[in-house]
């Protein structure tokens, strides 16, 4: 079953057995919009063994939402979980997260 808002898309394995979810996340990556989405992905990390975010077609990202997902990955790595991360962002976005010596955290 697909779960989605226009920020968050949450995709489970349908492989029997497995407990590995795809989540996706785009558009507005921001303060404004980590509410809708932080219970989501926590809740994913506690209910999966493995899960792989694909960060793509990003408009806008903040400090707030790099946050959230290097807590996400502290937290999925003190529960032994599998966790990665495959990003995709704008030259502009990473220009900003290079310049601020945050691209070590995410990209």
């Amino acid at each position: 079953m697909k779960i989605k808002n226009e920020n968050i898309l949450l995709v489970p394995s349908k492989i029997k057995g497995e407990k590995k979810i795809n989540i996706t996340l785009r558009n507005e990556l921001t303060i404004y919009s980590i509410e809708s989405v932080k219970d989501k992905i926590f809740d994913a990390v506690k209910d999966y063994e493995q899960i792989i975010f694909d960060i793509k077609d990003v408009k806008n990202m903040d400090l707030s939402f790099v946050q959230l997902l290097y807590s996400v990955k502290i937290t999925a790595d003190t529960l032994n979980k599998k966790i990665s991360f495959n990003v995709n962002l704008s030259d502009d976005i990473k220009t900003l997260f290079t310049n601020s010596d945050l691209s070590k955290v995410l990209i």
